[in-house]
């Protein structure tokens, strides 16, 4: 590609300067994830929450990393929030970015949230 060059959208043949033009260019999958997260979990209350955690933690708990924080919300933290609780710090840990991403979903219908369930009964 080439900065200003227009060309035809792959699906409509509409000029564009990206191979589709906006009308079809499609979100991925990861994309269109995130935003449904973050218009559901991770609100305004959530990012303090998270902002809260980091700073009262301010290291990974898996691989004591400094740099690179996330606040992982555990199982528990999106059954509080469908059961219409307010998610607490006891239900987030402080982890890096690849320790968050090697701990993996914790959603409702992930195996990290149904061997929670299973443990609780």
């Amino acid at each position: 590609m080439i900065p200003g060059v227009l060309v035809p959208c792959a699906t409509c043949g509409e000029p564009s300067e990206l191979p589709r033009c906006p009308k079809h260019l499609r979100a991925t999958a990861r994309d269109t994830r995130r935003e449904a997260e973050r218009s559901t979990l991770y609100d305004a209350a959530w990012r303090r929450l998270s902002r809260r955690a980091r700073q009262r933690q301010p290291f990974c708990t898996d691989c004591g990393a400094t740099s690179r924080l996330t606040t992982d919300h555990l199982p528990e933290a999106h059954h509080a929030r469908a059961s219409g609780r307010s998610v607490t710090l006891r239900m987030v840990e402080v982890v890096c970015a690849p320790c968050n991403a090697r701990r993996g979903p914790a959603h409702p219908g992930s195996d990290r949230y149904e061997a929670w369930l299973a443990g609780r009964t």
